[in-house]
């Protein structure tokens, strides 16, 4: 069963860099002193029966110190298709030192520091997982350790596979590259130029930093994989309750239905302000910048734009406003439902 209604954001799965031998005493981190890896990242996710969510980007650690000062990266197009179509970039930086970690908000431009919090994170790589072999990733051989809906292979406590499954959540991590001793400048190591702002330590390091940026994709979905290795629950469709698996999507996707809750609103003015727009519009100029506004929000909910208009006659505007009127008539019908929609959930059946 799962328990605490999925809540204990371990970020150890997807962070995917930090040490692998929680029952060693060990001084650092890796056992490699400098090095440079670069990741492959996919994922696959039925949210809904209506909903499919994708993920495709990349990832990069840079350390020097034997990982004593490291930085991990990724950047990821998060897709959603069918009922809900939504897209957007995520992306992901961390710095850390001896005494502490640097989180990068790009949405406030700010970094967000705490101090003397990286020590928790020395002995989670492997927990709840049994070692069962090797496997070459990358040309380097890595000890492979597994556990329920988890696999890794991890190479001098560098982690350069992660693969985890649950329910119909897919994700892979996967290093294309892996250079050791290496240069590793003091430009490299840089942060991006944001200010600066300090927290203090709570006892809960990790729920107090990921109180302070927005529950991503990857560590959601390691909460409820650890979750279920904790409480030592067999991976499996018949394991878990209805109720439970919805749970387990609405929390999985509740970035995606805040913003979307967000954006339907929006795009139900636009939609408006656009079609009283063009009633005047007398030109391709003034059409253009008429559709301006309606095509930035498409974009953001994955769709494409409208094309640029080089024609403008009383056919064509005839026929584009036609076309704006029945997205209109659409999207009020559903925008009571929408209004009312407590979770991605219930939004997939207001929009299918």
């Amino acid at each position: 069963m799962f328990t605490g209604y999925f809540l204990k954001i371990l970020t150890v799965l997807c962070a995917g860099t930090l040490s692998a031998f929680g029952a060693q005493t060990v001084s650092h981190p890796f056992e490699v002193q400098t090095g440079m890896v670069t990741y492959d990242i996919t994922s696959e996710a039925v949210l809904t029966p209506d909903t499919n969510l994708s993920i495709k980007g990349n990832g990069k650690l840079r350390f020097s110190e034997w990982g004593d000062t490291r930085i991990e990266e990724e950047e990821n197009l998060v897709s959603t298709t069918g009922a809900i179509k939504d897209q957007q970039i995520v992306k992901r930086f961390k710095k850390y030192t001896k005494d502490s970690v640097i989180t990068v908000d790009y949405e406030n431009e700010q970094l967000l520091e705490l101090k003397n919090a990286t020590d928790y994170y020395m002995e989670e790589q492997t927990r709840f997982l049994t070692q069962n072999g090797q496997e070459e990733v990358a040309g380097i051989l890595c000890d492979i350790w597994e556990g329920t809906g988890i696999k890794k292979c991890i190479h001098k406590g560098i982690v350069l596979k992660s693969e985890s499954k649950v329910l119909d959540v897919h994700y892979t991590k996967i290093a294309n590259s892996v250079i050791f001793d290496i240069n590793v400048s003091k430009e490299a190591c840089d942060t991006p130029d944001f200010p600066l702002q300090e927290f203090a330590l709570i006892d809960d390091t990790l729920a107090t930093q990921n109180a302070l940026q927005p529950q991503k994709f990857s560590v959601v979905f390691n909460d409820a994989v650890y979750d279920i290795n904790e409480n030592n629950t067999t991976y499996g469709d018949n394991n878990i309750t209805d109720e439970e698996r919805v749970k387990f999507i609405n929390y999985l996707g509740q970035n995606i239905y805040k913003r979307q809750k967000e954006l339907l609103p929006a795009l139900l003015i636009s939609i408006k302000e656009t079609r009283e727009c063009l009633q005047t519009a007398n030109d391709p100029v003034a059409a253009n910048h008429c559709m301006e506004g309606l095509s930035a929000i498409k974009t953001k909910l994955g769709e494409e734009g409208e094309s640029y208009i080089l024609l403008w006659d009383e056919k064509k505007k005839s026929v584009l406003l036609d076309t704006i009127e029945e997205e209109l008539i659409e999207l009020e019908s559903r925008i009571a439902c929408i209004n009312r929609a407590l979770n991605i959930t219930d939004l997939s059946a207001c929009m299918k």
